[in-house]
This record gives C-alpha cells, sequence and structure tokens, in this order.
C-alpha cells in the first residue's frame, strides 16, 4: 500500500523485484503522503479495496504508519503488517519475507531486514570495487596495482616528515596504521631543502617494507625525480612550471603525477593554469595524469573551490580529479568526523576519483577511516539515487539516530548527589592511565605505594578485561577504589573510540 506522490516509485521498485513464489501488487490510496496513514484511517480505507485486496495472502502499508494495525486486519480478513520506512528497503524486505521472516502490525520491518541491508551494502561495495579493476584510467604500481577509477575512488594519506618530526620507524607505523584505516597509497612529504641523499633513502625503504604504491611530496623538482628513480610511483604537486624544469619527461612517464595551479596564479586563472600543465603534461609524454583544482579552506576560498571543482569536472571529463580534504580538516576546529562525511558526499556528487588527506594533528586523527566509510556510504547510496542515510554503515560517532532511552522515573527516597568524597589511599597502591591511539590500547600501571616504577603494566582494549586482570592479582582492595577504576577505564575506552585525548581524573568532555 503507497500513497498517490510515491505511487509511480513504489511501482517502479516493485516491477524490478523477481523472487520466486511472490507476487507484488501495487495499491494506491487516496491519501497524498504514505507516512500520513494511520490504523484509523486504514480501518475506513482498505474495506474499499476488497476488490483487489481479495486475492492477496499479506498486506503491507508503510513503516511510518502509525498505531496497531491489529484490528485492521480482522476487519478485512488478511494480515496487515508494517513494512520498512524508506521505499528503497523494499526490495530487502521482500526477500526476508521470502526467506520465512514474519513482519508485524505494531513495529516497522526495518529492524527486521537490518541483516539484509548489511549483506546488500556489502555486495554493492564488492561489486563496486571488481568493476573498477576493469573500468580504470589508468594502474598505479607494478605488482602491487592500484586501480584509478571513476567507480571506486582510491584514498591518498599523506605522512609529512619535518626535520625533527617522524623517524623512519614513524613513518612505517604510521602508514602501516593508515592501510589498514582504509588507505590506497602513502605519500611521503618532505620540507623544500630536506636532502636528496635522504628523500631517496625514506622512499625506497618505505616502499620495500609497506609493499605496496608509495607517493612523494617534495617542491624541488630534482628531488622529485630523484624519488622517482628510488620508486616513488606517485609525484605530487606538479604545476606547469615544474614541468616546464623537466627536462627528461620520459623517465617519469610510467609514474602517477598529481597536477595542481601554479601557486603565483590569482583564483580567477587557476583553472587556466591548470589546463595549460596538462597540455604541457601529454606533449612531454606524461600519461598517467591526476588533476587536482585544489580545494581551500573555510574561509579562504572553499566556496570558490568547490566551484572551480565542478568546473574542472566538465573541463577535464575523462581525466580523474583529486580532492584535497586535508585542507579543511585541519584547518577548522570541529570533529573531523562530520567534516568528512560532508566533503565526501560533495565529492562523490561531483565525481571525484582520488582524496588527499592527512592526520597531522590530534584533531584529525582518525580521518582516513572516516573518510573511507564516508565514500563507501556515499558510493552505495549514489549507486540507489538516494540520500547517504539508513544504510548499514554510518558515521554517528557521538550521536545516535534514533532515540532509545526510557522516560525517567523517580521512585523510593529522592537522594540529590552533589558533593564528591574523597575515598582515601587504597593501601594496595594506585594506578596511572593512558590512552595509545597509534597502537589502539589503554595502558594501566599499577603503582605499590612509596614506588617510584610500576610492578605490572597492563595493555588492552576492553575495560573489563583490564579490571578482570586487576581484580585476579587483587592489585586494589576499596571498593570506591574499583569505582574510580571502572570510571577512569570507560572514559579511556570512549578516548580510544572517539581519538578524544584522555587525560586522568580530567573531564573528558567539557562545556562549550
Amino acid at each position: 500500500m503507497t500513497g498517490r506522490l510515491a505511487g509511480d516509485a513504489i511501482r517502479k521498485i516493485a516491477s524490478g523485484i523477481n523472487v520466486s513464489g511472490i507476487e507484488l501488487v501495487v495499491v494506491e490510496l487516496p491519501i497524498p503522503v504514505a507516512a500520513m496513514m494511520s490504523d484509523t484511517y486504514l480501518e475506513k480505507e482498505l474495506p474499499r479495496h476488497m476488490d483487489v485486496l481479495g486475492n492477496v495472502d499479506l498486506v503491507i502499508v508503510p513503516g511510518y504508519t502509525s498505531g496497531d494495525l491489529t484490528r485492521v486486519s480482522e476487519l478485512i480478513g488478511k494480515p496487515v503488517v508494517k513494512g520498512v520506512k524508506y521505499m528503497y528497503d523494499i526490495p530487502l524486505m521482500i526477500k526476508a519475507i521470502s526467506n520465512g521472516i514474519e513482519l508485524s502490525p505494531r513495529t516497522p520491518a526495518d529492524d527486521v531486514v537490518r541483516l539484509y541491508r548489511a549483506e546488500r551494502d556489502k555486495e554493492v561495495l564488492r561489486g563496486l570495487r571488481e568493476k573498477a579493476s576493469t573500468q580504470y584510467y589508468f594502474t598505479i604500481g607494478d605488482r602491487y596495482k592500484i586501480y584509478v577509477s571513476p567507480v571506486y575512488p582510491i584514498i591518498i594519506h599523506e605522512v609529512y616528515m619535518g626535520h625533527d618530526a617522524y623517524t623512519l620507524d614513524d613513518i612505517i607505523k604510521k602508514s602501516e596504521k593508515a592501510l589498514l584505516d582504509g588507505a590506497d597509497i602513502v605519500v611521503v612529504g618532505f620540507p623544500h631543502n630536506a636532502p636528496v641523499d635522504i628523500i631517496e633513502e625514506v622512499v625506497a625503504e618505505v616502499k620495500k617494507r609497506l609493499g605496496r604504491p608509495i607517493g612523494v611530496d617534495v617542491e624541488d623538482v630534482n628531488a622529485l625525480l630523484k624519488a622517482a628513480e628510488a620508486g616513488a610511483d606517485v609525484l605530487m604537486s606538479l604545476s606547469y612550471s615544474k614541468i616546464m624544469m623537466l627536462d627528461n619527461a620520459s623517465s617519469i612517464s610510467d609514474k602517477a603525477v598529481v597536477l595542481i595551479p601554479d601557486h603565483s596564479i590569482h583564483e580567477e586563472d587557476k583553472l587556466g593554469s591548470l589546463v595549460e600543465a596538462y597540455k604541457l603534461a601529454v606533449e612531454k609524454g606524461l600519461s598517467k595524469i591526476i588533476v587536482d583544482p585544489v580545494l581551500d579552506p573555510p574561509l579562504s576560498g572553499l566556496a570558490s573551490s568547490l566551484e572551480r571543482y565542478r568546473a574542472a569536472r566538465r573541463l577535464f571529463p575523462h581525466t580523474p580529479l583529486l580532492m584535497g580534504v586535508g585542507n579543511v580538516t585541519e584547518l577548522i576546529d570541529a570533529d573531523s568526523v562530520g567534516v568528512n562525511a560532508i566533503l565526501a558526499s560533495i565529492g562523490v556528487e561531483i565525481g571525484v576519483e582520488a582524496y588527499l588527506t592527512t592526520e597531522a594533528s590530534v584533531k584529525t586523527r582518525g580521518s582516513t577511516r572516516e573518510l573511507r566509510r564516508a565514500l563507501d556510504m556515499c558510493l552505495i547510496a549514489r549507486n540507489e539515487s538516494r540520500p547517504p542515510k539508513d544504510l548499514s554503515i554510518n558515521l554517528l560517532l557521538l550521536k545516535d539516530k534514533r532515540r532509545k532511552s526510557i522516560g525517567t522515573r523517580q521512585r523510593g527516597a529522592i537522594l540529590y548527589a552533589r558533593e564528591r568524597r574523597s575515598s582515601g589511599i587504597d593501601p594496595k597502591g594506585v594506578f596511572k592511565i593512558y590512552v595509545d591511539h597509534d597502537a589502539g590500547n589503554i595502558i594501566v600501571e599499577h603503582y605499590r605505594l612509596g614506588e617510584l616504577e610500576p610492578d605490572y603494566t597492563i595493555i588492552g582494549n576492553d575495560p573489563y578485561a583490564i579490571l578482570s586482570e586487576i581484580t585476579g592479582r587483587q592489585l586494589a582492595s576499596k571498593p570506591e577504589h574499583y569505582f574510580y577504576l571502572g570510571y577512569e577505564l570507560s572514559k579511556a575506552y570512549v578516548a580510544l573510540k572517539t581519538g578524544k585525548e584522555y587525560v586522568q581524573e580530567e573531564d573528558l568532555f567539557k562545556d562549550t
């Protein structure tokens, strides 16, 4: 059953469903919006359609229908149940019914089909990745190939190696984590005066230890060429003036190059600069070209740069575009999860094939994982011509989609807790608690009273397991101390999940 506004769309969806043993009949009721239906409305309206309903076995109304439909079922002599709230989940609902799942006259079918939704979403993403391996512009890498395709975007994660920022081992550790979080390629960035021999050494070692294609971002053209000789597969930030300096471009003809406008070009001439850089790159024999119109920071040209991306998509219909989302996430004091979500949706809508991100600051920790999830959401949504909502995956980290709490109840003697009371020192000792975001662990040190070195260090990511270890070894004795540990370990766990900084005995979230 549906309403007038959704009638055509529901019929189109129903016509595409072919499940053995099930025949679908769409009945359009004289109500504009299907979500306005209620049990009382259906009690009056459905008996008027018995010429059609007389031959059906099950009547499914929209999930937003209010009330209990048990009496409606009794009136027409047919089971009347609530379906899904979103029309694009109807095929999943029908599949669930074909597998013997029973729907309810009181509860929408969304919970019932959630499992089917998850399986379908996985199948959609699997299909897109497989399709990308056959429909692509070009590949990056030799033995391990990355497909640059309009079907499934790639993520490039940049790690910047300053003079004393990271050691080589730090770069490897961060790169490995980025790949696990969903990055396809790691780019190592260097300061403009970094020694060429250091650049060559780092590039060669990072590629060897990762076993994946890697990129390099360095200002000096000679250093860029040396990095390519050392094994870099992607060369970042090539402008028209830099390409002009390439005497022997054939040496990098098998490399992917990212073109950007010249820094000295005014805003209105940036697209023209990109076009000229593209023409020159093609003339010099470069074929694996990615165009970066450059995403500007908030309040520093962001809106204009988005217009530039739309124009670049029209100018380069068959050339992959790159969006540097890190230019926004790093330069706004807002949680990166929401920023990545909106930038991914804009990029997928425009048709951007490559995304560059960083995790250079604490506030952008986890951005690679967030961006991959956001892109997956948007790709599923684009595949189904729908907004990126009501999927099996989401980026709701600090807020929930639906209300789950029950009403407050006040029973017995009402006591108002206003004062914290000290429980005193536990004779068994004290604890220091840390969060290691890079390793994904909570670290708990136990100190005997008067000792400067811990006798135990407990490492894990499950507060219950850590507390069990403390209890099993009898490292605490006072009930108040156990309460304190539970409270602090819960804070540490939330910090680990959200990327927040954890400091023992400080509030995790402060009033803004």
